[in-house]
């Protein structure tokens, strides 16, 4: 008995050592790192990177065989909303996270929630006093209220520390009080601004990072955080700065309240808040009366793309040749230096603006509340991701802003400003092409064309990049051409296209820039387009719709009768200088239904010049046939071949 007692107790130890090594053996060894990234990101009232003892959130989820992502759960994660806190070099968990053995997910988030009850319909709210101040006891207002998010995906020990691009999933709203022309005296640093009539609280959803209003919260009022006198582009100015719930005030609110000593100021209006933008509203101080007047103009940036404006420190923006240096640190080249237009073309990839102004007129657009890129197109078959062409879009000081991708990309895309209600008050074309076009003069003194087509990325003959883009009759606004020399298929694009058959005015015209109106009789007034440049012609600065008929261009160049090329679908008309030009047959869009016909056996090429319900056009065909001085219907959707003015 003993014996046996003795060779059971060493087996039951030698079994309880080998469970010991295989427990050991199955707790991995490797930690999690982490580096969560704020760059350009303003996480702070007066810094741009986190600070020490700022926490975050953190939850990891594995996955199945490295295939199949496990979704994010209230519990049962590989980490649970684990804090980590920032001791101004490294983030170190509450609770050390080790790697599995395959692939991860990682989110985080800030500020950090000490009880999480829902993943996806988490409680939070912003501070209604966002001018308190971070003291041992927690957060200020402000920075309790920027809600941030970062998600890393497919991630594994061997990519080494996981790298977490914070972004803002709430709005920013600054406010920015500045000394007018006859303003006398010194700027109201007493002053106190109120947001009023925004909901405060908000529901998260932490596996997709987005926010949304609180539906049984009610609206009310946020004193705006003080940062006191700054100075941007050498302009001083009071600013203000809050964070906002994205919500849309759909009718006119009392929204901002400016108080002080010297002003008194009740701004009324409707609004649009969305996540991740950042808004700026600049009142102008006009008198040094008690009945002062503001004048308020309102700028929109990508907050997550340019770290929003009014929050860095002091300091004059610096210029860069033909552009100018905003709070986001770039240099933005100004296509509207040499003149305005409803074009621009870029040819090279960039951070370029434009004056936010009605054609080539000095008439500003209006008061602006949002801006967007309505469409971007290869003008081919094949469909752009959002953002191939154009990645970023803002608005500032009274300028359209955007930026290319660093990979330059060929097309055209469509960018469009809205007001409060979210109509589109003007939209631009701009027409990326490294390319641009070469100046063709004509036989007789006729002028001076460009090369290509308007929106054609080439001039090469049987090129689909030269079949460009088509337009009604008047409007400044392109409709997609075909993706194909020899057959009507329309080209791709991000947005989205209609046909109405409801009168067409000036103002239809130019808040639906993406709706063709069709009816033969349906069309804009003779004025749109007419020999001197008016504000809807669709050309770049310097260049317009040439004339028609008997004394336009094309007759007096005496295009006649010449050979059609239908190897390369299209007609090489003799000129001057150089001794050819192409034209592609480039079809048409019917005034019937908007569609797109006979790409590959008409041209038609609009004019300036109406009659009745026409405009005379070149008109040429695969059988040889060329008419300089034919006349279609005015809600047709022709090609248009710029006049050097």
């Amino acid at each position: 008995m003993k014996r046996t007692n003795i060779s059971s107790l060493a087996l039951l130890l030698a079994l309880t050592a080998c469970q010991e090594r295989s427990l050991q053996l199955e707790v991995p060894d490797r930690e999690m790192k982490i580096a969560v990234l704020a760059p350009g990101v303003h996480t702070k009232v007066s810094a741009e990177s986190f600070e020490a003892d700022d926490r975050i959130g953190l939850f990891v989820t594995d996955y199945i065989e490295d295939a199949t992502p496990m979704p994010l759960q209230i519990s049962g994660n590989r980490a649970t909303n684990i804090a980590a806190t920032f001791d101004g070099t490294a983030w170190n968990p509450a609770k050390t996270v080790y790697w599995g053995s395959g692939k991860s997910d990682v989110y985080a988030y800030y500020p950090y929630i000490e009880n999480i009850s829902e993943i996806d319909n988490q409680f939070f709210a912003v501070s209604e006093d966002q001018d308190t101040q971070r003291s041992e006891a927690g957060l200020g207002g402000y920075e309790a209220s920027d809600l941030l998010w970062a998600k890393a995906e497919g991630v594994s020990s061997a990519g080494g520390a996981v790298t977490l691009p914070m972004k803002h999933l709430m709005s920013k709203l600054t406010v920015r009080i500045v000394a007018g022309e006859d303003y006398i005296g010194s700027l109201p640093s007493d002053a106190s601004v109120l947001l009023h009539n925004t909901v405060t609280g908000a529901r998260i959803d932490f596996a997709g990072g987005s926010v949304v209003k609180d539906p049984y919260s009610g609206a009310k009022s946020i004193n705006m955080k003080k940062l006191g006198v700054r100075t941007s582009d050498g302009v001083e100015a009071v600013v203000f700065e809050a964070i906002v719930v994205p919500q849309m005030l759909e009718t006119s609110v009392p929204l901002l309240e400016i108080n002080s000593k010297s002003v008194s100021y009740l701004l009324e209006d409707s609004f649009n808040f969305r996540p991740g933008v950042a808004y700026t509203y600049t009142a102008t101080l006009n008198t040094s009366t008690t009945a002062i007047k503001v004048e308020i103009g309102c700028e929109i940036e990508d907050w997550n793309s340019t770290g929003g404006s009014g929050s860095g420190d002091s300091g004059e923006g610096g210029e860069g040749e033909g552009g100018d240096s905003g709070d986001d640190g770039k240099v933005y080249t100004d296509l509207s230096a040499a003149g305005t237009a409803n074009c621009y073309l870029v040819s090279q990839a960039g951070d370029y603006k434009f004056k936010a102004v009605i054609g080539n007129t000095d008439a500003t657009v209006g008061n602006v509340k949002s801006v967007e890129v309505l469409w971007e197109s290869f003008g081919t078959d094949v469909m752009p991701n959002v953002g191939d062409l154009i990645d970023a879009v803002s608005f500032r000081d009274g300028y359209v802003r955007f930026s290319t991708p660093k990979t330059f990309a060929k097309g055209n895309a469509v960018i469009a400003v809205k007001n409060s209600k979210g109509n589109i008050i003007w939209s631009w074309h701009i027409w990326c092409s490294e390319e641009g076009w070469q100046e063709h003069i004509y036989n007789n003194n006729a002028g001076t064309m460009m090369d290509r087509n308007l929106g054609a990325t080439s001039a090469t003959p049987g090129s689909v990049g030269a079949l460009g883009l088509l337009y009604q009759w008047g409007r400044k606004d392109p409709f997609l051409g075909s993706s194909s020399i020899s057959s009507s298929v329309q080209a791709v694009s991000t947005g989205t296209w209609e046909t109405s058959s409801t009168q067409i005015t000036n103002i239809l015209a130019i808040s639906n820039p993406t709706t063709f109106f069709t009816g033969y009789t349906n069309h804009l007034p003779d004025a749109n387009w007419q020999s001197k440049k008016t504000a809807y012609d669709p050309c770049p600065a310097g260049w317009r719709v040439p004339d028609g008929g008997d004394n336009g261009i094309w007759s007096k160049a005496r295009f006649g009768t010449t050979t059609y090329d239908s190897t390369n679908e299209g007609i090489s008309f003799s000129i001057s200088s150089p001794s050819t030009t192409w034209y592609p047959a480039s079809g048409y869009r019917s005034n019937n239904d908007g569609g797109l016909y006979s790409v590959g056996y008409y041209g038609n090429y609009w004019s300036a010049s109406p009659s009745s319900n026409y405009a005379y056009n070149l008109y040429f065909s695969n059988g040889d046939y060329v008419n300089p001085s034919h006349s279609n219907y005015r809600a047709d959707g022709f090609s248009v071949r710029c006049l050097q003015e």
